[in-house]
């Protein structure tokens, strides 16, 4: 896969979930804490809200740096993406997996670790 590609897959992705942060919060907030009400269900809202604003950010970041054109830039920032997106995965798997007793969020799972793979699998690939 291109740089070019790469990168613009890995701004979609967030700004899928930032988009659904910002038009459901409280269908992820409700899913993982179902019996969340009044000012405990307020404040997961406005944690989304916020999550959705920083994923944004990181959206125009990754949009931004597909014109960078050295190889070797490429390669340092698509190991970037891959490490971040995989320490994410780790992070959603370890703060809501079984050990904690909340549900597992799979579709964020699946989408960061397809593409930390997909960022190890481009760099690689990159001459």
């Amino acid at each position: 896969m291109s740089y070019k590609r790469m990168m613009s897959l890995a701004a979609i992705v967030p700004l899928i979930f930032s988009i659904a942060f910002l038009v459901v919060p409280h269908f992820f907030i409700l899913e993982s804490y179902p019996n969340a009400e009044g000012l405990a269900l307020e404040i997961g809202i406005t944690q989304r809200y916020v999550m959705a604003g920083m994923l944004f950010i990181v959206v125009c970041l990754l949009f931004q740096s597909r014109n960078v054109e050295k190889v070797d830039n490429q390669k340092e920032i698509l190991l970037g993406v891959a490490i971040g997106f995989a320490v994410m995965c780790a992070i959603i798997i370890l703060l809501e997996g079984p050990g904690r007793g909340l549900p597992l969020l799979v579709p964020p799972v699946i989408a960061t670790a397809i593409l930390a793979i997909l960022s190890f699998w481009s760099r690689s690939k990159l001459n």
